[in-house]
């Protein structure tokens, strides 16, 4: 994906499942294409409602008013970073299910709608924004968590569709997008230089037993 500043303006988005998501998977690339005055926008499908707190050191008051409002104001602080614009598409978070066998998934949440249906929302804001290049998941989410697979569903039809005049023209004037990238938070190139560090400091490893992707990653 060529950043040079003397191409054309491109119109890049980025589709992600949960707040934080555009934080961790191809923030540095949309960075860079936003300072060089390319437009970038990132497309949250859920409000991550059914985030975790994991950070033992967070102060509990400013979770005081609840989750979907720490997710808001992260998210506000995360696009600024970015010099992104921001779309909700205003799904409700599936939560990572965990236990033998799995429980089943929260009705209403976005990993249980209808895949078409839910992507007639994205192809609506994607014709919009004229999107050139668009970046998500793989077809297993970056990781298993159902909402990262829906985007993966969701982005792929969107892929398929927002570009055909005949498809729904009342979602908005047909655009064929030009490009579509896969991003993953657990990169080769990331383990590894985190690998060579703790082994350069004589610290303990603890990746060997990870199977890393080997496709081109952003």
């Amino acid at each position: 994906l060529s950043s040079s500043s003397a191409a054309s303006d491109v119109y890049k988005r980025q589709v992600h499942a949960h707040p934080d998501d555009e934080a961790s998977k191809g923030a540095a690339t949309m960075a860079k294409y936003a300072v060089e005055g390319h437009h970038t926008c990132v497309v949250t499908c859920t409000g991550g409602e059914r985030g975790d707190i994991l950070n033992p050191h967070f102060d509990p008051s400013i979770a005081a008013d609840g989750m979907s409002a720490v997710r808001k104001r992260e998210m506000a602080g995360s696009i600024k970073a970015l010099g992104a614009d921001h779309v909700w598409l205003g799904y409700v978070d599936s939560g990572l299910p965990e236990g033998d066998p799995l429980p089943p998934l929260p009705e209403g949440c976005f990993a249980l709608q209808d895949p078409e249906e839910a992507a007639d929302s994205l192809i609506a804001v994607l014709r919009e924004q004229k999107a050139d290049v668009i970046v998500t998941y793989d077809e297993n989410g970056g990781y298993p968590h159902p909402d990262h697979i829906m985007v993966h569903k969701i982005t792929m039809i969107a892929w398929e569709k927002m570009g055909d005049p005949n498809y729904k023209p009342e979602l908005g004037e047909a655009h064929e997008p030009k490009k579509l990238y896969y991003t993953h938070g657990f990169i080769r190139q990331r383990i590894e230089a985190f690998h060579e560090e703790f082994l350069a400091k004589g610290e303990p490893v603890s990746y060997t037993h990870l199977t890393l992707p080997t496709k081109r990653i952003v």
